[in-house]
C-alpha cells in the first residue's frame, strides 16, 4: 500500500497519518510525524527505510510506503538509529537545502547535514566574516543579551511569576559593552529557577531539560542551515569562540529564541504526563518552528523569522547599519 501526504483541515498542532486503515494505528504511535505548514517538518521515530524516487522521499514501514515531495520539506529529523537512509537521498536533501537533523542513541539531536555549496559567494562572505570588527561584534552581542533578558522578563511576567523581575531589570540595566560582566549568565540562572522552580538545574537529566535541549537543537540546526545558506561559516562566532564547536555563530544568534522555547516547553509540559521524551512530545517540540512571533511589527512563524533575522544581523555586521538590528518577540495570543 502506498500513501501520499495531503493537507488536513483539522486544527491539530501536527498532522497524523493512519498507518493501518483497519486498526486505526497512527504515526503518533508507530512511525513518524508530519508537522503542519504543508508537511514542512518530518520526525522519523521508528525503524524505516528511506529512499529517493524522482523528487520524492519514499518512507517504507511494515510493507507500506509513503511518498512526500522533497520541495514540501524544510526539516527531516532522523530519530531512530535503525533507520536506513540512502546516500542518494542524503545528497539530494543537501542540494535542496533541507535541514537534516541526526540524533544519538538517547534520541538527543547531535548533528546536522550541511551542503558545502549552498552559496556561490561563500568564499567572499567568509573573508568578510573574518574581518568583522570587534566594535560591531561587541555592540551586537550587547543587544542580543538585552533582547534575551527582555524576553525572559516577558515570559515570567506573562506567567505571573513576578518575584524576581526586579533582579532581571537590574541585570538588564547594568549590562556593559560586550556583556563583560556576564549579565546574560546571571539573568538566566535567576530566570530558570523562577520559571521551573527553585530546585531546577540546567543540564540535569530530567524531562524539562530533555525538552529544552531538544527544542534548542531544532532551532539551532535551522539557524546553522541559514548561516551556511547566506555564505557564512557557522563556526566563527561573535561571542562564542569554543575551538571545538562548529556552531559558534549559531549559538550567538539563538540566544533571543531561547526564552520562546522555554515558554513553549513550559506550556507543553503543563499538560503532559510523560516523564521522558516520547514521540508525541518530540512532535510538539518540532512544531515550535511553526509558532508565530512578532518581528518588525509583523507576525511570522519562527521558521520564517530565522531567515529574516539572520539576513538583518549579518547585514549589520557587514555595514554597521543600526537600523538592521531587530529582534523577535513572543506573541502571547498564540
Amino acid at each position: 500500500m502506498t500513501k501520499v501526504g495531503g493537507h488536513c483541515q483539522k486544527s491539530f498542532s501536527f498532522l497524523i497519518i493512519t498507518l493501518n486503515e483497519e486498526t486505526g494505528a497512527t504515526l503518533e504511535v508507530v512511525s513518524f510525524y508530519l508537522v503542519n505548514m504543508a508537511f514542512r517538518s518530518i520526525l522519523i521515530s521508528e525503524a524505516t527505510k528511506i529512499n529517493l524516487d524522482l523528487n520524492n522521499i519514499v518512507i517504507q514501514y511494515s510493507g507500506d510506503s509513503y511518498r512526500i515531495n522533497i520541495d514540501e520539506i524544510s526539516t527531516l529529523i532522523l530519530d531512530d538509529a535503525r533507520c536506513l537512509v540512502s546516500l542518494k537521498l542524503l545528497s539530494e536533501l543537501c542540494e535542496k537545502g533541507v535541514n537534516v537533523v541526526l540524533t544519538d542513541s538517547s534520541h538527543r539531536p547531535v548533528g546536522t547535514l550541511t551542503t558545502l555549496y549552498n552559496n556561490v559567494r561563500a568564499p567572499k562572505k567568509n573573508k568578510e566574516q573574518i574581518l568583522w570588527g570587534n566594535s560591531v561584534k561587541g555592540y551586537l552581542w550587547t543587544e542580543i543579551v538585552k533582547s534575551k533578558i527582555q524576553n525572559q522578563r516577558d515570559v515570567l511576567l506573562h506567567l505571573d511569576k513576578v518575584e524576581k523581575l526586579q533582579i532581571l531589570d537590574d541585570y538588564f540595566n547594568t549590562i556593559e559593552f560586550g556583556d563583560a560582566t556576564n549579565r546574560e549568565g546571571l539573568a538566566s540562572r535567576t530566570y530558570f529557577k523562577e520559571l521551573f522552580g527553585i530546585s531546577f538545574k540546567r543540564f540535569n537529566e530530567d524531562i524539562i531539560n530533555f525538552c529544552l535541549n531538544y527544542g534548542y537543537q531544532i532551532i539551532r540546526s535551522k539557524i546553522s542551515q541559514e548561516i551556511v545558506a547566506l555564505g557564512y561559516q557557522p563556526s566563527f562566532g561573535i561571542c562564542h569562540k569554543n575551538e571545538y564547536n562548529t556552531f559558534n555563530l549559531a549559538d550567538d544568534f539563538i540566544e533571543v529564541f531561547r526564552p520562546m522555547i522555554d515558554y513553549y516547553v513550559f506550556k507543553i509540559l503543563s499538560t503532559a504526563e510523560e516523564e521522558y521524551l516520547t514521540p508525541s512530545l518530540k512532535g510538539k517540540l518540532v512544531n515550535i518552528v511553526n509558532e508565530r512571533v512578532e518581528y518588525k511589527n509583523n507576525t511570522y512563524k519562527i521558521h520564517n523569522v530565522i531567515t529574516f533575522y539572520l539576513q538583518d544581523l549579518t547585514n549589520f555586521l557587514e555595514t554597521g547599519d543600526l537600523s538592521k538590528i531587530n529582534f523577535p518577540k513572543i506573541l502571547w495570543n498564540t
